[in-house]
């Protein structure tokens, strides 16, 4: 058993460094580079405290990462309707840009992968990550 979550671990970790390079080589921190994420794949609004319940960030990193977006010109923040305190994200021209380059090529990546699969595979796959996360939520929460 501990072969299999060697296993399972080192797939983890190699998923989540691939993320990361993708990351750094964009000139973002992991965080901003999920927040622009976020923004293309939800093509709409996307209010930050959406992003932190959706994607699990703290809402002081996911405020440092607009932050930071915000100061590069790639976004800005507006009030969300009938709200004083909530913002939604949009982004800028050249965050439009530099989202096609960087991030929009990477969905398109993700995409042909997961087509590359049968509907029978992908199915089989999302249904085993879910029951795992669900069962491991349960065991340490």
């Amino acid at each position: 058993m501990n072969e299999e979550l060697g296993k399972w671990n080192r797939l983890i970790k190699r998923q989540d460094e691939l993320y990361h390079k993708c990351a750094r080589r964009s000139g973002l921190t992991d965080a901003q580079f999920w927040v622009l994420y976020a923004v293309c794949e939800e093509e709409q609004l996307l209010c930050q405290n959406t992003f932190c319940e959706n994607w699990c960030y703290s809402k002081q990193t996911v405020s440092t990462a607009v932050s930071g977006l915000e100061k590069t010109g790639l976004i800005q923040l507006s009030y969300a309707k009938g709200s004083k305190k909530q913002k939604d994200i949009t982004l800028t021209k050249d965050g439009e840009i530099f989202c096609d380059k960087y991030i929009r090529s990477l969905q398109a990546a993700e995409e042909k992968v997961l087509k590359s699969l049968s509907k029978n595979e992908r199915d089989a796959f999302f249904n085993t990550l879910e029951s795992l996360q669900v069962r491991l939520e349960n065991e340490l929460l």
